[in-house]
This record gives structure tokens, C-alpha cells and sequence, in this order.
């Protein structure tokens, strides 16, 4: 410090003192040394204590919450000594913060140990303005990141420990302020393990099971050791969103009854991993799931009849036949499902749900041609089309064959409820792995007026659709007889 005075103006300009603010506190001349001397004299404690020990003036003068006011040289120390340790300090949380500074890149940041594989490691997340960044610091890299975060002079330092929390502000001549209180989650939080990083998984099928985990290796997506193989990540979510998307079907419902058989139907199965897991579902539900696949595909037939011999399926079974030439056995189904059968393969599905009586029918469909060429002939031989409002899109290929997706498979839904179902349409996997994405999820009604109203105006919705674009979809000739004239 260098004291310039005695006074100010011109009776000033002489060096009085310079030197260490003791120094200059001690030179009686100094303006500067009579204002620090009364500062240094509170910020140095005299002669050693214990530290950390509640010292009031008096008895009557405790201070708020309980709380023990710490005054040594530096009494930030021991905050960032429990800092350091990491998991072993006794906290919980940690709350920095301070005014925006130009150059750092937060104005909050929050810490908590976690539990990674890898090991005890540390959750900082950042914040600024209306962003905010996560990542996870190893623990022994951790007491250098803590050094970087005091460079960036933080204003306030909370921390939230199992025995007492402490709460840091600095003044504004630069002074902390620490005073450590009892703890925010009670007297004395019990020592638990530390929480995992990511949040546990509530999959339809835990990867955790041995039943599962079998299931997943047999069907390539995982590899011998248990671990989700790289490439088969996609498909994996996609198993595990088709239980999710399936579950609330009432078929599939525990209440069924423990044992309940339930005869589900894959038609146009491929290699069926999607309804291999939804047996194992099914069982883990208590109950007793009867799965028949049916593909012309004769070699996959014999493939996917392996992998269920392997994993022990003993009621599940492979045809090799046609959906329609199955549907005529009239065997009574609870649920059939149809996944990314290309073309009019879709409605022979939708109606062999509909012949064998079936309560729940799924249906994912796959490429659409049969309308987009009835459509494109139309629009070519000079026909107004949905009286001409859709031009613009008809002069395009690619929103044509679009447009034509959308309108089939709400022709679809509307057949369905026209034959008593009621249907959602809901995304059944990522556009971004495929623009096939398109569910109809449909459930029988329960009869009564409800049901028959529901059935006459599904109907109505399917013949309005139908003439406005003058198609004829293949769903009605499948159906025959069960369509209603």
C-alpha cells in the first residue's frame, strides 16, 4: 500500500506510508492506518482457538439459525477443505455463484457427488442466461477444477452436508463472510450410497433379468457378455418403445387374470424379435402368451422357430403361409400385430384381425403403392381431385406420394372403427430412423350405443374420404362379406 497525504488537495502529496496494510495501520501520521488498524484488528484472531467454535460476545447475542460465525484469517478455509475432499467431505451439494463476469462462462454453477461406472466422480452443472451444461468430473481431477472455479471469484458459496451446511458471501470490500448452520436435511443425514448419474431405466423389459438379457443375445442385440452391442442401439429402443406403445392394451392387462392364455398373431412376422419380446412380456405379466407367426419367407420362418426353441418359447410357432390363407382357419385371436408389411400386405392384416374375431389389432405399416397409383392416374387423366383444393400438392411427386400415405392409412383407421374398434394413431419409432413411423393401435368396444355410434360415424368418415378421392382401397374386397353395405 502506498499512503499518499497527510490530507488531501494541497495539503497533500507527501508519501506518509508504505508497505503492508500492518505496516501502514501502524503509522500514527496515516489516515489510511487509523481507518485499516480496526479492520486488521477483527480479521486476525489474536491468539489461536479451536477452530470453528461458537464464540458470541455474550449469551444473549447468539447469532440467527443457530449458526456459528467463523472468524479466523481465512474462514473460507474450511469450506473448501470439506470441498476437496470430494465424496469423503460430508456434503451433499454445492452452489457457487456470482455476478456475470465477462470471460466466465457461468453465473451458477451446482455440484453433487455420483456414482458412475467408472467410479465416485462429480455432477457440475452450469448455468447461463437460459442455458445449461452438464458434465461429469473424474474425482481426482476434481480438486483442480474446484482451484479453477475459485478463480473465477465466486460472490456466494453454499454447501449442503449431512452434519451442517455452510453459507459463504463475500462483502463488498472483498471480506467472506461464513457461517455454517445446522443441516437443511435434518439433524444428522445418514451416510448413503452416492445417487447414479443417470436416472434407472423403467424399460418394459430391464436389462437387468437373465430372461431378458437371453432374449437380447439370441436376437443379436446384445453381445455374449451381456452388453448392448453399438450398431443394435437403434433397434434395441425400438423393442423397448413397441412394449411401451403395446402395454396398455387391455389384452396384455395383469388383471386378465394370472395364467390367462392370450393367442397373439404376428402376421408377417420376418424375424419376429419384436413379438419374441413381447412373449417375454407377456410372461413376465403372468401370463400365458401363445405367439404364431406367420411369413411366406420359408427360410425365416425356420430362423426365428431356432431362436425360439433356444430361448425356450415352447408355446410359440412358425408358419409358412400367406396372411389371408391363415385367416380363413378362423381361430380365435386375441391380438394380432403387423409390423412394416409392405403395401396392401398391411390390410390383409387389418382384415384377418378383423375374421379372427381378434380384440386388439396393431399395425405398423410399411411402403404404400396401391393408392398413390390410383391417384397419380386420376390426376393424369385430368380428374379434379378433392374438388381440385389439392393441385398444388398433385403437381408434385413426392408430396403426392405423401399425401397419399396420410390418406391411406386414415382409411385404415376409419375401416377400423367402421368395424367396431376404437384407434389411435401414435409414432411408433423416430423419424429420424425411418419416415415409417405411423402406428394404428386398435382395441374392440365394448357393445352398447356408445359403440354403435362410434361405428356408424367411423363409416361415414371412410365414405366421405373415400369418394373425395374416388380410390378404392383394398381393405374393403379383403374384408368381403364383413364390410358393412
Amino acid at each position: 500500500v502506498l499512503d499518499l497525504g497527510p490530507g488531501g488537495g494541497v495539503n497533500g502529496g507527501e508519501i506518509v506510508a508504505e508497505g503492508t496494510p500492518e505496516k501502514v495501520a501502524a503509522e500514527p501520521k496515516s489516515f489510511t492506518g487509523q481507518y485499516l488498524k480496526p479492520l486488521l484488528a477483527r480479521a486476525v484472531r489474536p491468539e489461536p482457538m479451536e477452530p470453528f467454535v461458537a464464540a458470541p460476545p455474550n449469551a444473549d447475542a447468539r447469532p440467527p439459525y443457530n449458526e456459528t460465525v467463523t472468524t479466523i484469517a481465512d474462514p473460507l478455509a474450511p469450506v473448501l477443505a470439506a470441498l476437496e475432499q470430494g465424496v469423503d467431505g460430508g456434503w451433499l451439494k454445492a452452489v457457487f455463484s456470482h455476478p456475470k463476469v465477462t470471460g466466465i462462462p457461468w453465473t451458477k454453477l451446482t455440484v453433487e457427488p455420483v456414482r458412475l461406472t467408472a467410479g465416485p466422480s462429480m455432477k457440475v452443472v452450469m448455468f447461463e442466461a437460459e442455458r445449461q451444461q452438464t458434465k461429469t468430473v473424474p474425482l481426482e481431477r476434481w480438486p483442480t477444477w474446484l482451484a479453477n472455479v475459485m478463480r473465477a471469484e465466486p460472490s456466494h458459496i453454499n454447501v449442503v452436508g449431512r452434519t451442517s451446511d455452510w453459507h459463504a458471501r463475500q462483502s463488498k470490500r472483498g471480506r467472506w463472510l461464513v457461517s455454517k448452520g445446522k443441516p437443511s436435511l435434518g439433524l444428522t443425514a445418514p451416510a448413503t450410497p452416492l445417487p447414479a448419474h443417470d436416472r434407472p431405466s423403467n424399460h418394459p423389459l430391464p436389462n437387468d433379468d437373465p430372461d431378458v438379457q437371453r432374449l437380447f443375445i439370441e436376437t443379436g442385440l446384445f453381445s455374449l457378455n451381456g452388453q448392448l452391442r453399438g450398431e443394435a442401439s437403434d433397434k434395441y429402443r425400438q423393442v423397448q418403445h413397441y412394449i411401451e406403445l403395446l402395454r396398455p392394451l387391455g389384452v396384455l392387462q395383469a388383471a386378465a387374470g394370472p395364467g390367462e392364455r392370450v393367442r397373439i398373431v404376428d402376421a408377417g412376422c420376418g424375424k419376429a424379435y419384436l413379438s419374441l419380446a413381447l412373449v417375454l412380456y407377456a410372461q413376465r405379466q403372468g401370463l400365458d402368451p401363445e405367439l404364431i407367426g406367420v411369413d411366406r419367407d420359408e427360410g425365416v420362418i425356420s430362423t426365428v422357430a431356432s431362436i425360439a426353441t433356444k430361448l425356450g418359447f415352447e408355446s410359440a410357432h412358425f408358419e409358412a403361409r400367406s396372411i389371408g390363407d391363415f385367416a380363413e382357419s378362423g381361430e380365435p385371436t386375441d391380438l394380432l400385430v403387423s409390423l412394416h408389411a409392405c403395401d396392401t400386405a398391411t390390410d390383409e392384416a387389418l382384415a384377418a384381425g378383423v375374421r379372427l374375431g381378434a380384440d386388439a389389432i396393431v399395425l405398423a405399416p410399411c411402403c404404400h403403392h396401391e393408392l398413390v397409383a390410383q391417384i397419380e392416374a386420376r390426376a393424369k387423366a385430368g380428374e379434379q381431385l378433392a374438388g381440385g383444393a389439392w393441385a398444388a400438392v398433385l403437381g408434385s411427386g413426392l408430396l403426392t406420394h405423401r399425401l397419399a400415405d396420410i390418406v391411406t392409412d386414415a382409411l385404415r383407421a376409419a375401416a377400423l372403427e367402421a368395424m367396431g374398434y376404437k384407434v389411435d394413431i401414435v409414432e411408433f419409432i423416430s423419424p429420424e430412423a425411418t419416415a415409417r413411423n405411423v402406428m394404428l393401435r386398435a382395441e374392440k368396444r365394448q357393445p352398447g350405443p356408445a359403440a354403435e355410434t362410434a361405428t356408424a360415424r367411423g363409416l361415414a368418415e371412410y365414405s366421405r374420404l373415400r369418394e373425395e378421392w374416388g380410390v378404392t382401397p383394398a381393405v374393403e374386397r379383403l374384408l368381403g362379406d364383413r364390410w358393412p353395405r
